[in-house]
């Protein structure tokens, strides 16, 4: 395998588990915090963090950034609603 494949395999692996464990704190603090409007804006960032750390991984490996790897950027909504 070339390196440089290597480092862009990493660097995809260091986005998305970044961009994951941010996402997964935001659902938290959305599912415990008690002011009334923080639940959506909370989950709406989590699921914006989700889309560009997709698109990032997209861009870093030169792909076209419309997937259907896009729908997983949902799951910060669909988690925050089931734990609520």
């Amino acid at each position: 395998m070339q390196v440089e494949r290597v480092q862009k395999w990493v660097m995809s692996a260091l986005i998305l588990t970044t961009a994951a464990h941010f996402a997964a704190g935001l659902v938290i603090l959305a599912n415990t915090v008690d002011r009334p409007g923080a639940f959506p804006v909370l989950l709406t960032v989590a699921t914006i963090v989700c889309v560009l750390a997709i698109v990032g991984v997209r861009v870093l490996n030169q792909r076209s950034i419309l997937t259907p790897w896009l729908v997983f950027a949902s799951i910060p909504v669909a988690v925050g609603f089931y734990f609520s």
